[in-house]
């Protein structure tokens, strides 16, 4: 697992993301030099550095659909990510050994702290909780598709109407490894982020104040 971080003037990010059984090599960290085997490291920080930035760009591009789907201007999220937290994960998921358990959790159970989450996987594994049929089902994998995590920020602001995905995921099986690529995408992490006005009313009052990352996350993760 690696992980790329940029926004304000903090590098981390969401805590409840951080239980999964991946190789790493620490928080950020690339190694510098050709471990054996013919390994690229500065193609592959090249690479990565280059995916980050389009994933961001599209996260970006994003905040006007949601806006509008809230009945707001298409540029009301704009001032909350002039300078967006984000952070951008490489994890492997490495498959059962013959005869281990064939549900065991790669990730336990979490909802993502963040606004959203974009998700890109090689394989099958993603599970998530129906609010309509009350129980955990399995996500379809689609190749060529990411899947959009709505996070506890985005519910907050919503004042709870979106509800914030919660999710785990499988090690897959024997002789298969399982890439996951999330991109946990933040607000400014120092901008106090209000419930969105068409989500209260005087019958519905906001149940949270505005409350910024390092106010609220990055206070539980002693930043």
């Amino acid at each position: 697992e690696d992980d790329a971080s940029s926004g304000g003037d903090d590098g981390d990010d969401d805590g409840g993301e951080e239980e999964e059984h991946a190789d790493t090599h620490g928080d950020g960290a690339v190694p510098d030099a050709d471990g054996g085997g013919g390994f690229d490291a500065r193609g592959f920080r090249e690479a990565v550095e280059r995916c980050l930035g389009e994933l961001e760009a599209l996260a970006v591009r994003m905040l006007p659909l949601y806006a509008r789907a809230l009945r707001m201007p298409p540029r009301y999220f704009a001032p909350a990510f002039r300078s967006p937290l984000v952070r951008f994960r490489l994890s492997r998921y490495p498959p059962l050994a013959p005869g281990e358990e064939q549900e065991a959790f790669g990730i336990n159970p979490h909802v993502d702290t963040s606004f959203f989450t974009l998700l890109y996987t090689t394989a099958p594994g993603l599970v998530v909780y129906s609010q309509r049929r009350r129980c955990f089902v399995r996500a379809p994998h689609r190749p060529d598709a990411l899947v959009v995590n709505t996070g506890q920020l985005l519910a907050q602001v919503t004042n709870d109407r979106w509800l914030a995905t919660r999710h785990y995921a499988l090690n897959p099986r024997a002789g298969e490894d399982r890439y996951s690529l999330p991109f946990f995408f933040n607000a400014t992490a120092d901008f106090p982020m209000a419930v969105v006005p068409s989500c209260c009313s005087p019958d519905d009052p906001a149940k949270y104040p505005p409350t910024s990352y390092l106010q609220s996350q990055g206070v539980a993760q002693g930043e």
